[in-house]
């Protein structure tokens, strides 16, 4: 009972002494003490509860009497709790005002206590707490005391300080402060309820709704206090009470008719809330029903938020989203086209988008000018399409009054933005495409003329209509008909006012947006007409277009790649076009190229350049025009630009640009090959004085750090210049390679590699960005012994890598030979700069430099001699020779090569060995050949896996023996080389024996399913688990034929020479002077570079050997006498025209490099005679590896033998 005792004397002492509560529950300034302070107040309450509770009403009340406009002073007297809570209400009726800082405690507290019982809330109303907080609230101090007290300005500002009160100016605090009063509002309302009415107090009911527009209501609304509460009490208020519900709605409109925006945003929430009730208890007033039959009322005053409201409550509430979808034609024109605020318009197009019900339709849709529609293929219910249907075709329906809102003087230009985006929007599938179809001259007539002609630069109704009649016209064919059958629209449609001005953003963002639609409703109407097309490609303004637009491709991309599709159906040609069409397209193509030519400038544009040309350039006598208007300098200057940027490190994406242009200098440069004899061609081409400089920057684009097909586009080019003028260019690049050469070779200084060097690793590790780029442009294609990783054979892969980076250039540099022998201008600077790369080119096994100099060494002519005599001066040739013989011997099963070293072995051979070195080299190989077989011979149980791993290198080492032989004999040779020789053959020819039956038992196999008519399987070459072992091992090996043709056979090299020359060429070519003849001949075929890269170097010996396209290499010959056997013998003058038929073998070079041996005995005779020439026009045939092997060993027994006959006598 003690504390019983001590919460009775607590509150007696906070009753009789309001100092405490002011002090501590609404002064303080700590919140956790005012809270703390609260809690023990509600906490000695409910202890005192149980006691006191049946007193609260006495005397007075006790009698349950529902008269509530009594005399309140006794009410409550006969407890310290009522007491307590008398008190606590005294104070707001003096001693604090609505604006205090801290009233939020005070407030929860009478909240919490009128929460506890009916006996507090009951007490509450019969003290008429609702009217003291109204009146408090509204700032009056009751209905007993109507004046409002009037403080002097010292006393004012003194109980400011005194009760840390703020001005009203900072309403910010008002709403927290006085949330629970206006739930404690709410609650004691609905605690009045009695069955179906109210049993508040006059008092009370006339604070709350009395007053000219519910003055109350009114404020704290638009204070923004408790909506939800608010929403509560005014359920309770008008339950049952409909006349006071649409008096209350009338209210919430005249105050969001007469507020700003701004300060009406409460009231909206609050109609949000009252939308939102449904299914209540009964009695409740249709809100719904009031709202939406007044929210027009208010519209034209605030219709962007009226408007808004009503898209948020469309997909929420059914009635809401029936009543705006019925009366579309009371609002859609009104606010979507006429009203002259964008925000509105933009507002009545989200509203029409509320109206489908599909949440991925809302969302998607944002109102901007854009070609992409998101909607489309968007899948809808059945529902939902026939609402968005029926929206649609009202919007269709107004495409004949949208014209009336055009004009840019009354109405400005952006007024159908919003119309047309949603209908835009609107295009989800071809359905919605053809109900535009009825409407089509609507459209026209909207465009033409009053937005397609006046002169406004950025007209948006014109941007948001063609974006709307672009997507209507995509996919869509029978739309784009109604354009194309229609004349008047097609003689029209080209006229379209565009300005180009390239310095004003907005305009430059305009057109951006505006230019793609409008050029792809033009390329949809050509794709289907061809008449259209060929009206369209003479219009004066698809020309300005051409010349005003395509040069700014990257302000106006979209645009842009238009304009290239339309040229490109200018130019596209049919087989059933007439003459005069086909006419018109020449006339387009010269029109075009020669506006181009005229207007872009090549340092900037060549992205439009490129693109231009890639279309334009079709034939020779479109290339020659661009030749004739100074196009290679326009060129020119563009490849300048892009090289600049390709060595910066942020400009890496030109080199796509790079490989385009150079492929368009290429099929330039070819075509004006057959016309070298016009004075105009020749003109042109002298007026390009770039070239050099062009050709010096071209090889500085040749180095590890440029993929490769800006590497091989380079070297193609440089490959036409030489041709075209071989003087220029023999005479400035010959020198500038050869210094690069020697450079790496003599200098110290560490090569940079890029990441496009060969490399065996699976990812080439690039450090920064730094690496990415070179250090400064250079030409750097040098392969030293250091750089190799693997010797050829060791790593197919790593060796294809090689050869697909390397070859390319080296027959760059074999062309330049050849060309300067056509010339007669093969200098010493030129000899040595072939025998040094050829030297660096020796890991690949190329036998572009054997083949060369066995020509030349064919030809009786001065200059032959001479650089026969250069080349055997030079040191790095005997260094050649002497590593092919020392590591590269399997390059020896190239016939090529072997037939180079039995002409130059014999002239260098001082150079290369002493006797002593010689004859210690062949003790070596006989040693090695002899232990290699005894190895074999132990595991010969496989013997064909083995013969077949070590016959690369045994062909290879015999061939090197029977060469060394040749120039030296030795005094005696090791007695077990025969009986080994011997012993091997016999092993070779019984594998070959197996093979046979192997292949004829095959052979047999497929006929009989074949018979059958089963489906043929892949012919096994040897065995299925030895096939990839036999393939690897002979890389350098192929099939030679088992006899030489004679050497007056020429079919090979007519058949070969006719695809590089036209018939009859050879025999009438021009006169009169030597050059031209030159330069005629040295023409190459348009397919060169491709053959010879498709010439790959194959590791699988059976499709080497299937191919048939290897020929063996062919003497030098004249033309003239293309079919005299004795071309050596009876010429004695350099054939100077052979360039035709050595560019022709360059196309064999590929295939030559890894062409296998070919008869060793037919070379063995070479090789001891030293004066018959090259073997030539062998015969192509299926070849096997075994064979071959055979073939050698039998001609080295015959060597050995005749040695050894010789030798005894000596001995003896």
């Amino acid at each position: 009972m003690l504390h019983m005792f001590f919460s009775q004397w607590f509150l007696d002492r906070m009753a009789d002494d309001d100092w405490w509560p002011m002090q501590i529950l609404i002064k303080c300034p700590n919140q956790i003490v005012r809270q703390m302070f609260q809690r023990l107040c509600i906490h000695v309450i409910q202890r005192l509860r149980p006691v006191h509770a049946h007193l609260y009403l006495q005397p007075g009340l006790e009698d349950c009497s529902d008269d509530m406009d009594g005399p309140v002073e006794d009410i409550g007297s006969r407890s310290c709790v009522t007491r307590f809570v008398k008190t606590l209400l005294s104070i707001m009726e003096h001693g604090v005002k609505p604006h205090s800082k801290h009233l939020t405690e005070y407030f929860a507290f009478l909240y919490e206590f009128a929460k506890m019982g009916e006996e507090e809330s009951q007490f509450l109303l019969s003290l008429q707490a609702i009217s003291t907080m109204v009146h408090f609230y509204m700032g009056t101090k009751g209905p007993e005391n109507p004046q409002v007290e009037v403080l002097s300005e010292e006393e004012g500002e003194e109980e400011e300080e005194e009760e840390d009160i703020l001005s009203l100016a900072e309403e910010k605090y008002r709403p927290a402060a006085l949330e629970k009063m206006i739930a404690l509002i709410a609650l004691l309302v609905e605690q009045s309820r009695s069955e179906r009415h109210l049993t508040l107090s006059q008092n009370d009911m006339a604070a709350l709704t009395g007053g000219k527009g519910f003055p109350f209501l009114f404020q704290h609304i638009r204070d923004g206090i408790n909506i939800r509460q608010t929403c509560n009490l005014i359920f309770s208020l008008c339950r049952y009470n409909n006349r006071l519900a649409e008096h209350i709605v009338s209210m919430l409109f005249t105050s969001i008719a007469k507020l700003t925006p701004e300060a009406a945003n409460p009231f909206f929430k609050l109609l949000t809330m009252l939308m939102e009730f449904a299914g209540g208890p009964p009695g409740m007033p249709p809100f719904a029903s009031y709202i939406l039959q007044r929210i027009w009322e208010v519209i034209e005053y605030n219709p962007s938020q009226c408007l808004d409201w009503l898209a948020v409550q469309t997909p929420r509430n059914k009635l809401a989203h029936s009543w705006v979808l019925q009366n579309m034609e009371n609002w859609v024109e009104r606010f979507l086209l006429a009203h002259n605020y964008p925000r509105v318009r933009t507002s009545a197009a989200y509203l029409l988008v509320s109206l489908i019900p599909s949440n991925s339709f809302r969302q998607m849709f944002r109102s901007t000018r854009s070609l992409h529609i998101p909607t489309r293929d968007l899948p809808l219910s059945p529902d939902t399409t026939v609402v968005l249907h029926q929206v649609y075709n009202v919007l269709l329906g107004l495409l004949s009054r949208a014209k009336l809102y055009v004009d840019a003087a009354v109405h400005g230009t952006t007024k159908l933005v919003p119309y047309f985006s949603f209908m835009t929007y609107c295009l989800i599938s071809k359905t919605e495409k053809l109900m535009f179809s009825t409407y089509f001259m609507d459209l026209w007539n909207l465009f033409q003329p009053k937005l397609s002609e006046p002169a406004i630069a950025t007209n948006h109704n014109k941007q948001a209509l063609l974006s709307f009649w672009y997507n209507v016209c995509v996919d869509c064919p029978e739309n784009v008909r109604l354009i194309v059958q229609n004349p008047v629209v097609t003689k029209n449609i080209a006229f379209n006012y565009i300005l180009a001005d390239h310095d004003d953003q907005d305009v430059v963002l305009f057109n951006r947006g505006m230019l793609p639609a409008y050029y792809g409703i033009l390329r949809l109407c050509c794709e289907q007409s061809p008449a259209f097309t060929r009206q369209l490609a003479s219009h004066q303004n698809i020309q300005w277009a051409f010349k005003n637009l395509t040069p700014h491709a990257s302000q106006y991309p979209g645009a842009v790649e238009e304009l290239f599709n339309l040229m490109q159906l200018f130019v596209a040609q049919r087989p059933d076009m007439r003459e005069e069409e086909l006419e018109d397209i020449k006339q387009f193509k010269k029109t075009t190229i020669s506006c181009y030519l005229r207007c872009l400038d090549g340092r900037s544009c060549w992205t439009t350049l490129i693109s231009a040309f890639r279309i334009l350039l079709e034939t020779d006598e479109d290339r020659l025009l661009v030749i004739f208007n100074r196009g290679l300098i326009l060129m020119t200057e563009s490849f300048n630009t892009l090289h600049m940027m390709y060595h910066e490190a942020t400009a890496c994406h030109v080199t796509g640009d790079l490989v385009e242009l150079l492929s368009i200098f290429l099929s330039v440069l070819k075509s004006t090959r057959p016309y070298l004899q016009r004075k105009d061609v020749k003109q042109a081409l002298i007026q390009w004085q770039e070239r050099i400089e062009f050709a010096h920057k071209l090889l500085t684009l040749l180095n590890s750090y440029s993929p490769p097909e800006l590497r091989n586009a380079c070297i193609d080019v440089l490959k036409e210049l030489v041709l075209l003028s071989p003087h220029d260019f023999l005479h400035t690049l010959v020198p500038f390679l050869q210094h690069n050469h020697c450079t790496y070779h003599h200098s110290n200084i560490p090569m940079s590699l890029g990441p496009y060097f060969p490399c065996r690793e699976n990812l080439k590790l690039i450090g920064g960005k730094s690496n990415i780029r070179p250090p400064r442009p250079e030409l750097n294609m040098c392969l030293l012994p250091t750089m190799v990783e693997a010797n050829k054979g060791k790593d197919e892969v790593y060796d294809r890598m090689l050869l697909d980076y390397f070859f390319s250039y080296h027959q760059f540099i074999h062309l330049l030979c050849r060309v300067a022998i056509n010339c007669e201008k093969f200098t010493e600077t030129l000899v040595k700069m072939s025998v040094l790369v050829a030297y660096e080119g020796l890991p690949l096994h190329l036998a572009l430099f054997p083949k060369l100099w066995t020509e030349l060494c064919q030809s009786q002519s001065s200059m032959s001699k001479n650089c026969i005599k250069l080349l055997c001066e030079d040191p790095v040739f005997a260094e050649y020779i002497k590593c092919i013989l020392m590591d590269e011997r399997t390059f020896l099963n190239n016939n090529i090569v072997y037939t180079f070293l039995t002409h130059f072995l014999l002239k260098v051979q001082g150079q290369v060995f002493s006797e002593a070195n010689c004859a210690g080299i062949i003790n070596n190989l006989i040693t090695n050949l002899i232990n290699q077989y005894q190895n074999l011979e132990s595991e010969f149980a496989n013997q064909r896996v083995e013969i077949f791993k070590a016959s690369s290198t045994l062909n290879g080492d015999l061939r090197a023996l029977t060469l060394l032989l040749s120039v030296h004999t030795p005094k005696q040779l090791n007695p077990a080389l025969i009986p080994t020789l011997q012993e091997l053959l016999n092993k070779c020819k019984t594998c070959q024996q197996q093979k046979s039956s192997l292949q004829e038992q095959e052979a047999k196999e497929r006929k009989t399913k074949d018979d059958e008519g089963a489906t043929p399987v892949k012919r096994r070459r040897v065995s299925s688990d030895e096939e990839h072992t036999v393939d690897s091992c002979i890389s350098d090996l192929k099939n030679e034929p088992r006899e030489a043709l004679t050497p007056t056979s020429t079919s090979d090299n007519e058949t070969r020479d006719s695809s590089i020359i036209d018939p009859g060429t050879e025999q009438d070519l021009p006169s009169p002077e030597n050059n031209s003849i030159k330069e005629y001949r040295m023409e190459v075929p348009s397919s060169f570079s491709e053959d010879m890269m498709l010439a790959t170097h194959s590791h699988h010996g059976e499709e080497q050997l299937g191919s048939g396209r290897f020929e063996e290499c062919k003497d030098l010959k004249e033309p003239s006498s293309s079919k005299d056997s004795h071309i050596i013998e009876d010429d004695t003058e350099f054939p100077s025209t052979s360039i035709s038929a050595v560019l022709s073998d360059l196309t064999d070079l590929k295939n030559s490099e890894s062409q296998a041996s070919q008869d060793p005995e037919s070379g063995l005779s070479l090789s001891c005679s030293h004066s018959r020439g090259l073997l030539s026009h062998m015969q192509q045939q299926h070849q096997d590896i075994l064979d071959i092997l055979c073939r050698t060993i039998e001609s080295t027994i015959h060597v050995v033998t005749r040695i050894s006959g010789k030798g005894n006598p000596a001995a003896s």
